[in-house]
């Protein structure tokens, strides 16, 4: 008896734990409500490009990172699957200001279907002409321009560029 007590215990927490954590949370909800941590925008060759809110067929929407000191990472998904990253990284510190995208720790990167082919990356172009601009950094957020030229991983002569880009994200709390 004191074996099946402790069991049905054990069992109702678990339930209890499962309904709440799956419920509300700071997290991307499906659905007409919103609850997105921003937004990334961009021309790509000259067509809009645009984050998405998580929802059924996309479980994944836009995300910044930061360690408040000397990284701010930026990912961003659209309707279609395709993917955006943005990186930061100054050993000697990040603050407002722009950011050539040659500079070591600087990078961008996209793929148009995430689980195909390569991506395009922003390394490898010593003459990218790019930046990353922040206009707004605090703890709890992070916004931004940027436009450069990225190269396809497996074929270095295929060029995309982006132009007109622009961030407001939260940062995310794990």
């Amino acid at each position: 008896m004191v074996f099946n007590k402790v069991v049905f215990k054990g069992f109702l927490f678990t339930i209890s734990f499962i309904i709440l954590t799956s419920c509300g949370g700071s997290g991307s909800s499906s659905g007409s409500t919103s609850t997105s941590s921003g937004f990334v925008k961009f021309k790509l060759n000259g067509a809009d490009w645009e984050s998405s809110d998580a929802n059924p067929d996309n479980k994944f929407d836009v995300d910044a990172i930061t360690d408040h000191s000397t990284l701010v990472r930026v990912e961003a998904f659209a309707k279609d699957g395709s993917y955006f990253t943005l990186n930061v990284h100054q050993t000697s510190g990040i603050s407002t200001g722009t950011y050539p995208i040659t500079d070591q720790g600087m990078s961008g990167f996209f793929k148009y279907v995430p689980a195909d082919g390569d991506g395009y990356v922003s390394n490898g172009m010593p003459d990218n002409p790019g930046s990353i601009t922040i206009s707004t950094l605090t703890q709890d957020k992070v916004t931004g321009t940027f436009y450069f030229r990225l190269r396809n991983a497996a074929n270095p002569d295929e060029i995309i560029e982006i132009t007109e880009g622009e961030f407001d994200v939260e940062f995310a709390e794990y």
